[in-house]
């Protein structure tokens, strides 16, 4: 099944795009002889080729994603977030795949684009329940031994980890040309800490206990959250991977538009990489 996205690369598909001057090292077959013969130059066919997105989507099981200050937790945000992305690859006939992990890798469906495929997706994630730690980290060193052609990669997670690992294992992803987007999935109240009373806090994923004064630890509390999340930001830009904030309060829409977006501007800057490529090597 053709993907419905103009791939920016050149390639041997049915539709032509244009001409250009033959280059040493070129295929032989891909010369036009009849043109040679009007013109006594070389010249390569170019065809423009329809493409297939293979999007693999990981999504966070651990317990912190069982958290939520209203209605909805952060792994049903999420969880519905990602569904939702497998319902847009697979209208725009590309190929969805999925991973869920906890401390362990719970599931892996490969990228495929036929129904049956996304209804698997489906199944799989109304079975999941969040648990124990997260480690992104090995999810992701899974994924680039099994991912081989290149494709793009969704981590949809709260982040509320240790990152070292997680962005060594992201960095690699990029290397390998796999193109990166992280959606950070946060509840508000871990946005501004808005607790009155003192209580005993606990940890989800450790079962850690502690006791604290929320307007005594409310400062120092935000100010290591904007430092572990700046840190985040700052790698994740400096190796191309896009990354986004999005709270359990507001429309799925925006992930989405943001998804779109960041898929638009991917598709723009391999094909002026392409460009400047083949101008190189007139």
């Amino acid at each position: 099944m053709a993907g419905v996205h103009r791939s920016p690369h050149s390639g041997s598909s049915i539709e032509f795009a244009q001409y250009r001057p033959y280059a040493q090292g070129d295929d032989l077959r891909n010369v036009d002889w009849k043109l040679y013969g009007r013109t006594d130059r070389l010249h390569i066919k170019q065809y423009q080729e329809e493409t297939t997105l293979r999007c693999t989507l990981l999504l966070d099981c651990s317990a912190s994603m069982d958290y939520t200050s209203h209605v909805l937790t952060k792994f049903d945000y999420a969880r519905m977030l990602v569904a939702c992305l497998a319902m847009l690859l697979h209208r725009q006939r590309d190929a969805a795949g999925f991973i869920a992990y906890h401390k362990d890798l719970v599931q892996y469906v490969p990228p495929l684009s036929n129904p049956q495929h996304l209804r698997r997706i489906f199944v799989e994630m109304d079975n999941l329940r969040p648990q124990g730690t997260g480690d992104t980290a090995g999810a992701l060193h899974y994924l680039g031994d099994v991912l081989k052609p290149r494709g793009m990669v969704v981590l949809v997670s709260d982040l509320l980890h240790p990152i070292d690992e997680m962005i060594d294992h992201l960095k690699s992803l990029r290397a390998r040309r796999h193109d990166v987007v992280v959606l950070q999935i946060s509840d508000p109240a871990e946005q501004t800490f808005p607790f009155g009373n003192s209580a005993t806090f606990v940890d989800a994923e450790s079962g850690d206990e502690q006791y604290a004064v929320p307007d005594a630890v409310r400062g120092q509390y935000l100010a290591s959250r904007q430092e572990h999340f700046d840190l985040v930001r700052r790698e994740c830009l400096a190796n191309e991977i896009d990354i986004a904030e999005f709270t359990t309060t507001e429309p799925l829409d925006r992930a989405l538009h943001f998804f779109l977006n960041h898929r638009n501007h991917a598709l723009i800057r391999s094909s002026l990489k392409s460009r400047r490529a083949a101008g190189g090597r007139r």
